[in-house]
């Protein structure tokens, strides 16, 4: 329940291997890690690069609830196909890690309206929901300012007007900057909340800013919230990876309290 994980994100990812990344997860005392689908992490993709991290996560004792949709191009029109194919890539990798939740980034698509990226999207997800279900894995869409899901409010109207049965990803980093209230959000959010993003305020270690965890925390223990936790910020100082897990343990104690 709630398992603690870490996400090779910016200061990160491209600065150590692969293999290092386990190792500093492992010995920060994560139970989790995300698996980006991308060359960042996983090279060309290939069997053996794929293999690579399989045997990495199970050297270090590692679960991978959360599986990343590398390939942000689900909002372009023109690229159907090749969203698609790379659809078929996240979930056999999510099925060789027995994955909860292939997340996915709702990114803005140059010279495409928000209507036709959200059409777009939602023709894609319908292609994408049964197979994941048949693995009973779930889709996540992580909402941001800016973006054809601007915020909560619009990621849950999103799935209702689609009937798609997908879920939200919420990041307190992008919480924070709609301006949300906290305990109000995570009970709007019931029903459709797959995982969390930790994150500071400024997109600094969790903990750093002023973001109101513990009113957030109180929202998610009301909802029932079992979802994974996933800390993802701009990682400078390397032993902040280890603090980072202290803190988001911390605020796992109080959903779960």
């Amino acid at each position: 329940m709630l398992p603690v994980c870490y996400d090779a994100y910016a200061g990160t990812l491209g600065r150590f291997t692969r293999a290092e990344i386990f190792t500093l997860v492992a010995e920060a005392g994560y139970e989790g890690i995300n698996i980006p689908v991308n060359s960042s992490f996983l090279g060309e993709l290939s069997t053996a690069e794929i293999e690579d991290a399989v045997n990495l996560a199970e050297k270090h004792n590692l679960i991978a609830p959360t599986i990343g949709f590398g390939n942000h191009i689900l909002t372009t029109p023109a690229r159907k196909a090749e969203a698609l194919q790379h659809f078929e890539i996240v979930l056999d990798i999510a099925c060789r890690f027995d994955a909860e939740i292939i997340g996915v980034w709702v990114n803005p698509s140059e010279n495409v309206s928000r209507e036709a990226s959200l059409d777009t999207l939602a023709d894609n997800l319908s292609h994408m929901v049964t197979p994941c279900s048949e693995h009973g894995m779930k889709i996540a869409l992580e909402f941001e300012k800016g973006c054809p899901l601007d915020n909560y409010r619009e990621g849950i109207t999103f799935i209702e007007d689609t009937g798609l049965q997908v879920y939200l990803t919420c990041d307190t980093y992008h919480l924070f900057n709609d301006g949300a209230e906290p305990h109000a959000a995570a009970h709007a959010m019931k029903g459709c909340l797959g995982d969390v993003h930790v994150s500071g305020s400024n997109r600094g270690e969790p903990g750093s800013g002023v973001f109101d965890f513990e009113t957030f925390a109180q929202g998610l223990k009301e909802i029932g919230f079992s979802g994974p936790l996933v800390v993802q910020y701009k990682m400078e100082d390397v032993a902040s990876i280890a603090r980072s897990c202290e803190f988001t343990s911390r605020f796992r104690k109080m959903i779960v309290k």
